[in-house]
């Protein structure tokens, strides 16, 4: 890469070298100094060129080495450890790509870059030459009694003139001829991106002034339209301004009822290929990341496991069996309606967007008492208390699991932690986990969950196996269910024992002896009533009076008065 500066542009030229003596130009790159620019030095200059070249190619910076000759020591500018401001900004940036400083020791492609700056245009060049921008259009339109024509003449500001011939292909007067030679030329300067222009009509000249635009419309008007004639005759069918607007019909290419993957599939399947070479050449370059297994058509994916490719009618089903459910609300109270209706139950289908709406007087709600509901459904309730931790800690662990979980979900909408509770549930159902080494789902129905959506619409997994196959399968996992249960059980107090283990490594074991002075750690049910989280951890002290071989004490207070409780030493 060649780089060039000047006091109002900076240029760099980016070459190829298929040899050490060879140069092919690949891309110039240039642009004016902004006004604070202009001041920089010029070494600063040219550590701004090669700046904005890597801005703009990117992409050759970031897939090959590039050599930057300059006759400025930058190699050495761009890293000084005492550099700062933007040129610290800028080495920084440039540090990513792989560059290299040489000497320029020739000027072979030094030459392009200069000229590129030199073709820059200056600043104040602007508003010099903003008079010689403008673009001028004569326009002259004929009606005779064999026709009607429009002729074009375009001056670019250089001088260089276009002619354009339009022969009208309906009746038109002399002014709708003028109408569409205006319109047609304003047509023409769109499609030459023109920007500043001047028109003039035979209407605001006199024919002398207009001569050529009118010879070209009385040609268009008047001559039939030969292929002999060197002047093309263009033909304009209808007005520019029709009254009655149409609406073009456009075809499909693709056949009714035919899905996109009709014709991978079938190339795959027999080799067939559409006609139309540009449509084959593009299936023969998809088909060889699509696969067939058991007639269905599934993608390789870059990840490793086949994605079924789905028709409309089976993605239709996918969004619905995903999607599918009932979203219900109540809404209220709301001013009093006949027969004192204050409260609207709204259910909306989530996939359809359907809504069933009820109104009500009231929503009641049934009290259960827990105890009796456990009863009656023959259920054994066992109550955990802070002083037996291996049941209660169990809970906590479940609740940890399922609040991070949660808060990971909701982000700044607390409120709506009941929303996204069940797909936590169902995460946490289907995670392994390392105590037990399988699924919660796995442990309670001797099988690992598959999606609704596998059924209806079966993948490798779930179709690759016959139906009889399956109903073995089942069958053996329900045999060694127990097995499996054992195995996690087993493995769960291996991990307890392990922890337990790790937990301990520091645990000094002490012994109390009777008439010792003890201090009893404080739980809810013995702690200070409005004392909240002023109240003290430990209460005390107490006396020992009897040990038991177990590790549990009985104590007394001073007083001689025997705590009814037996306390293990922790």
């Amino acid at each position: 890469m060649y780089l060039a500066v000047s006091e109002w542009a900076i240029s760099a030229v980016l070459f190829r070298c298929p040899s050490p003596k060879e140069q092919k130009p690949v891309y110039y790159v240039s642009r004016a100094l902004a006004d604070v620019e202009t001041r920089y030095s010029k070494m600063e200059l040219t550590a701004l060129a090669l700046r904005s070249a890597a801005q703009k190619l990117r992409p050759y910076f970031q897939a090959h080495p590039v050599i930057v000759l300059t006759d400025q020591p930058l190699r050495s500018i761009l890293h000084k450890p005492d550099l700062t401001g933007r040129m610290l900004q800028w080495a920084i940036e440039l540090s990513e790509f792989g560059i290299e400083f040489q000497p320029r020791l020739s000027k072979k492609g030094q030459v392009m870059a200069d000229f590129v700056l030199e073709y820059s245009r200056r600043p104040d060049q602007h508003h010099e030459s903003s008079e010689q921008e403008w673009w001028t259009l004569r326009v002259d339109g004929a009606s005779r009694s064999s026709g009607s024509g429009v002729g074009l003449l375009l001056q670019s500001p250089t001088g260089e003139h276009l002619e354009q011939a339009i022969r009208l292909g309906f009746s038109a007067s002399n002014n709708e001829a003028e109408y569409e030679a205006i319109l047609s030329g304003l047509d023409l300067a769109l499609a030459l991106s023109v920007s500043k222009l001047r028109i003039y009509s035979d209407s605001q000249l006199v024919r002398a002034d207009n001569g050529r635009a009118d010879a070209l419309a009385d040609i268009a008007a008047s001559l039939p339209i030969r292929e002999a004639i060197l002047l093309p005759i263009h033909v304009q069918a209808n007005p520019s301004v029709a009254e009655n607007s149409t609406c073009n019909s456009i075809e499909a290419d693709q056949a009714d009822d035919q899905e996109w993957t009709h014709d991978i599939a079938e190339y795959l399947r027999t080799g067939t290929l559409p006609e139309d070479p540009k449509r084959a050449h593009k299936i023969r370059v998809q088909a060889a990341r699509f696969t067939l297994i058991g007639g269905h058509l599934y993608k390789r994916s870059f990840t490793g496991p086949y994605l079924r490719c789905l028709g409309h009618s089976e993605a239709q089903y996918v969004l619905a069996e995903l999607h599918e459910g009932w979203g219900m609300d109540i809404v209220g109270p709301l001013p009093a309606a006949p027969a004192q209706k204050k409260f609207l139950l709204v259910a909306t289908d989530y996939f359809s967007k359907w809504v069933e709406a009820e109104a009500y007087a009231s929503i009641k709600i049934k009290i259960i008492a827990f105890r009796n509901f456990c009863s009656e459904l023959n259920i054994r309730n066992s109550y955990s208390t802070p002083r037996y931790p291996q049941s209660n800690g169990q809970a906590e662990a479940t609740n940890k699991t399922l609040v991070n979980a949660l808060k990971k979900r909701l982000e700044q909408a607390k409120g709506k932690w009941v929303e996204e509770l069940p797909g936590v549930l169902w995460a946490y159902r289907t995670t392994p986990g390392r105590p037990t080494g399988n699924t919660p789902f796995a442990l309670t129905y001797g099988m690992d969950a598959v999606i609704p959506t596998e059924i209806g619409l079966p993948t490798i997994r779930t179709d690759a196996a016959k139906q009889k196959d399956a109903d073995m399968e089942l069958g053996r996992n329900l045999d060694w269910a127990d097995e499996v249960r054992e195995s996690a059980s087993i493995r769960m107090a291996d991990y307890q024992q392990r922890a337990s283990a790790h937990y301990n490594r520091k645990v000094r074991p002490r012994n109390f002896k009777n008439g010792t002075l003890v201090l009893r750690k404080v739980f809810e049910n013995t702690a200070e009533v409005g004392a909240g989280k002023f109240q003290a951890n430990w209460e005390g002290p107490y006396i020992v009076s009897k040990a038991n071989e177990n590790g549990a004490y009985h104590l007394q207070k001073l007083d001689g008065t025997p705590v009814t409780q037996t306390m293990e030493c922790v």
